[in-house]
C-alpha cells in the first residue's frame, strides 16, 4: 500500500483497520527475507538428506565386501551321494574333498514292545484299583503309578515319566473285532538304551506284561572308509570331516560320497557385490544431476564434489590389486570383472565361473589373505575385501569427509533457522512500531475531524442568524 493511499484512508477518518494495515506492511517487508532463508534452509535440508543416502549406498557396499572378507566364506562343499536310499550325505562349510566310501550294515532303532488287547481306550483295569509299573533302563528302575484304572491312563502315567525313562507310549487300534486296542512302548535309539517294563511283586494286572516285543533296541552300525562303527543313533557325523550321514537303511553294497567345492554361495556375494556398486552409481548419478527426474534424490547433491570423490573412491576399491595377490588372480578383472564405459561393473559369467572352480583358493587368498575375523586396526595387507571394508569405514568414520561435510551442513542450518527466528522476531517489532504510529495517526485524524464538526456547526449557524435578519 502506498503512502498516498494510506493519508487518503486516514483522511477518512478514525474508523480505518489500523492493525491490520500495521501487519500488511509489516509482512511486506518480511515476506522477501524469509523466503530467502528458507531457501537456504531449503536447500541445506536436501543436502543432508543426500549425504545420508550417499552413507546408506556405501554402506550397502561395505556390506557386499564384508561377506566376502573371512576365509571361512571360502569354504562351501557339496556332497554327492552314490547310494540314496542309504543314506543322505550333508557338506558342512569345512569339508574336505575328495570322495569316502560308506556301507549301511544296521540302523539303530528303540525297542518297541506292546501290551495284550483290550476291548476299549477307556476299559477299567485291576478292578478299579489303582496300581504301579517299573521301568528299568540299564541301572535305574523308574516307578510309574496308574491314577486312571485303563489303558489310555496307563499310556497317560507313562509318558509323564518319558523325560526319565525315555520310554514313550501310545494307543494303537489294531481292528480287532472284540479287543482292537493295544499299548505300544518305544525307547530310544541304541542297544544302550534297552528297556524292561514289569509289574512289582504282588500285582498281576492282566494285559499289561509286555511280553510281546516288536523290535529290539540297537546301534546303527556302518563300514566308512574301510573302518566299521557303531552309534546309538542314525545320525553320524564325526567319522567324515565336515559331513553329516542320516542312515536310512541298509546297502547292498559300498556307496562313494563325493565332496566338491561348492561355487554358487561365492558366485551369489560377488553377483551382490557388483550388484552395490551399481547400484550407488545409479543413485550417486542421481544426486548429482540437477535435470533428474526423481523427486525425491534428483539434483539434491548437484555441484557437490563431494559425489565425484565418493565415486572415484568406489571405483578405485573394485579395480585395485590386492594386497595378497594368488598367482594368477590379482585383481577382479583376473576373474571376469570390469567396468564399462558407463562407469558401471560387468561381469564375464563364464571366465568367472572357471575362475571360481580351477583358482577358488587364489581368489580366496586375494579377498581374504586367507584369514578371518581381521581387525580393522593397524596397516597389515586385509587383501581386496579386507582393504576395501577399512577404507569403507575411514570414509563413512565420525573424522570423514561425509560426515565433514554433513556437519557442517548442520551448521548452516542451525544458523538459517536463528536468522528465521530474529527475523521474526524483528518484524514484530516492526509491526508493533507501525501500530503505535498508526495510534497516534488515528487519534489526530479524530481531532481533525471533531474539529471540522464543530467549525461546520459553527459556520451553519453564522448562516443561519444571517438568513433571518
Amino acid at each position: 500500500m502506498s503512502t498516498d493511499t494510506i493519508m487518503s484512508a486516514l483522511g477518512a477518518g478514525s474508523g480505518i483497520d489500523i492493525k491490520g494495515l500495521a501487519r500488511n506492511l509489516a509482512d511486506v517487508e518480511q515476506k522477501p527475507r524469509e523466503e530467502a532463508i528458507q531457501a537456504r534452509i531449503d536447500k541445506t535440508e536436501k543436502r543432508i538428506s543426500g549425504y545420508g543416502a550417499v552413507m546408506f549406498g556405501l554402506k550397502q557396499l561395505k556390506d557386499a565386501f564384508a561377506a566376502l572378507n573371512d576365509r571361512s566364506e571360502f569354504t562351501g562343499a557339496s556332497a554327492k551321494n552314490s547310494t540314496p536310499l542309504a543314506y543322505e550325505a550333508t557338506a558342512g562349510a569345512s569339508a574336505s574333498l575328495g570322495q569316502h566310501s560308506v556301507e549301511v550294515t544296521g540302523l539303530a532303532s528303540g525297542r518297541v514292545v506292546r501290551s495284550g488287547n483290550f476291548s476299549a481306550a477307556n476299559t477299567t483295569l485291576n478292578s478299579g484299583v489303582a496300581f504301579s509299573l517299573e521301568i528299568t533302563r540299564g541301572s535305574s528302575t523308574t516307578a510309574v503309578d496308574v491314577t486312571r484304572k485303563s489303558p489310555e491312563g496307563v499310556v497317560e502315567a507313562i509318558n509323564s515319566k518319558t523325560e526319565t525313562t525315555g520310554v514313550e507310549a501310545r494307543l494303537v487300534n489294531t481292528g480287532d473285532p472284540a479287543n482292537p486296542v493295544t499299548i505300544v512302548l518305544t525307547g530310544e535309539s541304541g542297544a544302550a538304551n534297552h528297556f524292561t517294563i514289569s509289574q512289582p511283586a504282588g500285582q498281576a494286572v492282566a494285559g499289561l506284561e509286555f511280553a510281546t516285543q516288536i523290535k529290539p533296541a540297537t546301534d546303527a552300525t556302518a563300514i566308512i572308509d574301510g573302518i566299521a562303527v557303531q552309534r546309538p543313533t542314525n545320525t553320524i557325523d564325526d567319522v567324515i570331516p565336515g559331513v553329516k550321514l542320516e542312515l536310512l537303511g541298509q546297502s547292498n553294497s559300498p556307496g562313494t560320497v563325493t565332496i566338491s567345492r561348492d561355487t554358487a554361495p561365492v558366485r551369489e556375494k560377488i553377483d551382490t557385490l557388483v550388484k552395490a556398486y551399481n547400484d550407488l552409481q545409479d543413485f550417486l548419478d542421481t544426486m548429482a544431476d540437477p535435470k533428474s527426474e526423481d523427486e525425491e534424490y534428483g539434483g539434491i547433491l548437484a555441484n557437490d564434489s563431494l559425489v565425484r570423490y565418493v565415486r572415484d573412491q568406489a571405483r578405485s576399491m573394485m579395480t585395485a590389486t590386492s594386497s595378497t595377490p594368488g598367482g594368477t588372480v590379482s585383481a577382479m578383472r583376473d576373474i571376469g570383472i570390469t567396468l564399462d564405459r558407463e562407469g558401471r561393473l560387468q561381469i564375464d559369467a563364464a571366465k568367472l565361473d572357471v575362475a571360481l572352480i580351477g583358482r577358488f583358493d587364489e581368489i580366496a587368498k586375494a579377498f581374504t589373505a586367507n584369514t578371518d575375523n581381521q581387525s580393522m586396526l593397524g596397516d597389515a595387507a586385509r587383501g581386496l575385501a579386507g582393504d576395501a571394508v577399512k577404507r569403507l569405514d575411514d570414509l563413512m568414520g565420525a573424522s570423514g569427509p561425509i560426515m565433514a561435510r554433513n556437519n557442517a551442513a548442520n551448521t548452516q542450518l542451525d544458523r538459517a533457522e536463528l536468522d528465521m527466528t530474529r527475523l521474526k522476531e524483528q518484524m514484530e517489532e516492526v509491526y508493533e512500531r507501525y501500530l503505535d504510529q498508526f495510534i497516534v495517526m488515528d487519534g489526530l485524524v479524530s481531532q481533525m475531524n471533531s474539529l471540522r464538526e464543530s467549525l461546520k456547526g459553527q459556520f451553519e449557524n453564522l448562516a443561519a442568524m444571517y438568513n433571518n435578519k
